[in-house]
């Protein structure tokens, strides 16, 4: 039987990560954070915990109107030697409640490796296009 490779491991989970934002399923976003997730958001927001991180989520979550859907496009992902960590970088687009874009930009993501598989260590979002 072939194992899955590290690279398609990591790269499966921006996709279900992108189809549990469509459907405003947050257990489905946390899935792929690890416990010790850090991020910084397009604005240059600090988010300092998976917790925070999910509260902005269930926050939007609650306000449709007012939400937007993202969607991460892995771009590269490189594996480090000892396939203990890993890097991903990509773009992004956050999309209206119309369908109209209301941002974009480029992202990478730190990935470790933990005994439940590939976690987000940390991301960092910039925006580049209003």
């Amino acid at each position: 039987m072939n194992e899955e490779s590290n690279e398609a491991q990591i790269l499966r989970a921006p996709d279900n990560s992108n189809r549990a934002i469509a459907r405003r399923n947050l257990l489905g976003v946390g899935d792929s954070l690890g416990e010790d997730y850090v991020g910084i958001i397009g604005d240059g927001t600090f988010v300092p915990s998976r917790a925070e991180y999910l509260r902005l989520f269930k926050e939007g979550f609650d306000h449709p109107k007012q939400s937007m859907t993202y969607v991460r496009t892995p771009e590269v992902v490189n594996v480090a030697d000892d396939q203990a960590l890993a890097a991903e970088h990509g773009s992004w687009v956050a999309t209206l409640l119309s369908g109209s874009v209301a941002h974009t930009g480029t992202y990478a993501a730190m990935w470790r490796r933990t005994s439940t598989g590939w976690k987000i260590r940390s991301e960092i979002f910039v925006t580049l296009h209003d």
